[in-house]
């Protein structure tokens, strides 16, 4: 006998789901989470909006009914490289700040 997993916002929403896609929008669920959480405390203008984008584009799907498994792993994926994009775009503006200080 399986336990029943426990109740997540994904879960309340949606109902009873399969575990592989479950995983999937708990993940994208997990990046604009992330994102979100960049977006309050960069400095840098363009590492912000990269992560909006991540916001802009998880959302509607997180918990929308009927998205295909081969969609959400698509939004993770372009989730994924926005984000490590962003980082990459905080870091080179820190450097380019260090220097015009510097």
């Amino acid at each position: 006998m399986s336990a029943e997993p426990a109740p997540d916002a994904i879960r309340i929403f949606l109902g009873a789901l399969p575990d592989e896609e479950h995983e999937r929008r708990a993940k994208l669920s997990s990046y604009r989470n992330a994102a979100a959480a960049f977006v309050a405390r960069t400095e840098s203008d363009t590492a912000r909006l990269l992560a909006w984008e991540v916001v802009n584009w998880a959302t509607p799907f997180v918990y929308a009914p009927g998205v295909p498994l081969d969609w959400l792993d698509r939004l993770n994926q372009l989730s994924k490289r926005l984000m490590l994009t962003a980082m990459q775009a905080e870091e080179m503006d820190d450097i380019l700040r260090e220097a015009s200080h510097g």
